[in-house]
């Protein structure tokens, strides 16, 4: 019986430290005026879907992922606080600490949709086009989660494969739901008043469509293109051309 509790606790522990994780992660956002509007929690972490992540700055993008961590290394120094006071046994110091290293540095592996997958994927926003960027961190977290199964059936690791097969087709599928999530992307910069942003030049031939152009397109910055012999183009007109006139296919030319 006194086994069967000790786990119990144990279960819970870890379930809290999940949850404070997240807690960590909501309470940034917020602060920086996303709205969560979900937050699920598994066990080895939690996924919280926030509605202004997609086109907010990546610098914001890995200050709200690195908060879950923050948090976790918080509760490493508190742990070892109690241990050195004598609050805590041994035995229950070393759980609790090894439970928030196990949290925080699972997340922080660079796979989408993991903290350290985030955070992968807004540096490669700093230096490229979001698309560009989003779909590159995603194949590149298909391939380890990929290699992160095949280590693991090798080593016999079932649970380590489980959460892998997860992984896996979590990306899998957001590689393939990607074009609705680059609507969503488009449809946040929209959404934005052009001063929250700083101003990026963008210039582009004027036979380019609305789309090609619309691939070109940054986080955390308004563009002003310029095409080509025609003049200047707002992105709020490029995007509303693409979002509720549907002119994808127009040369951007036609637009100025």
């Amino acid at each position: 019986m006194s086994l069967l509790l000790g786990k119990f606790w144990e279960v819970i522990t870890l379930f809290v430290i999940v949850l404070i994780h997240e807690i960590g992660h909501v309470a940034v956002a917020r602060e920086l005026g996303w709205t969560v509007t979900e937050v699920e929690l598994l066990p080895f972490g939690g996924v919280a879907t926030m509605e202004e992540a997609y086109a907010a700055d990546p610098l914001d993008e890995i200050v709200v992922a690195l908060a879950g961590p923050f948090l976790n290394v918080v509760m490493i120094a508190v742990s070892l606080v109690c241990w050195h006071v004598g609050i805590w046994t041994d035995e229950w110091a070393r759980f609790f600490l090894a439970g928030n290293v196990a949290v925080a540095g699972f997340n922080l592996l660079p796979i989408w949709p993991l903290d350290g997958g985030r955070i992968v994927q807004a540096i490669l926003c700093w230096y490229m086009p979001y698309r560009r960027a989003a779909i590159a961190s995603l194949a590149l977290s298909a391939m380890l989660a990929a290699l992160m199964l095949g280590l693991s059936v090798l080593a016999l690791q079932t649970n380590v494969a489980v959460v892998a097969v997860y992984l896996l087709a979590v990306n899998i599928q957001a590689f393939f739901r990607f074009p609705y999530q680059f609507i969503r992307f488009l449809m946040e910069k929209y959404a934005r008043q052009p001063e929250e942003y700083g101003v990026r030049a963008l210039t582009v031939p004027p036979e380019s469509t609305a789309m090609e152009v619309s691939h070109l397109l940054r986080r955390g910055c308004s563009h002003l293109v310029y095409v080509q012999g025609s003049g200047l183009l707002a992105e709020e007109r490029l995007l509303h051309a693409l979002l509720f006139e549907k002119k994808h296919d127009t040369a951007v030319g036609q637009l100025v």
